[in-house]
């Protein structure tokens, strides 16, 4: 079973319009944690989908750019934050 893992998404999009369109959809799916930098909770191949089904098409790669890094638990437990919430634990359960 593809389990998730914690996957931060930064972007730096040059054109406002896009620019908000992406932050939107990332909110869909992920937690904001700076303005364009974003922690989420997803499995490979959710996150592979969400990245070529609606996170790449907005963007015009010769402009912009996003990046999205892997943090395994290590990484995440070693983690330093100061001035806001530890990294996203996804809910126990979620009420649809």
């Amino acid at each position: 079973m593809d389990q998730n893992m914690l996957w931060l998404v930064c972007y730096d999009v040059t054109d406002d319009r896009r620019r908000l369109k992406l932050a939107k959809r990332l909110e869909q799916r992920c937690q904001r944690v700076q303005r364009s930098v974003f922690e989420c909770p997803l499995s490979e191949a959710v996150l592979d989908k969400n990245l070529q089904k609606y996170w790449l098409p907005l963007l015009k790669l010769d402009e912009d750019n996003l990046r999205v890094y892997p943090l395994d638990e290590t990484a995440k437990r070693r983690s330093r934050v100061f001035g806001g919430a530890r990294p996203y634990e996804p809910p126990d359960f979620v009420i649809l």
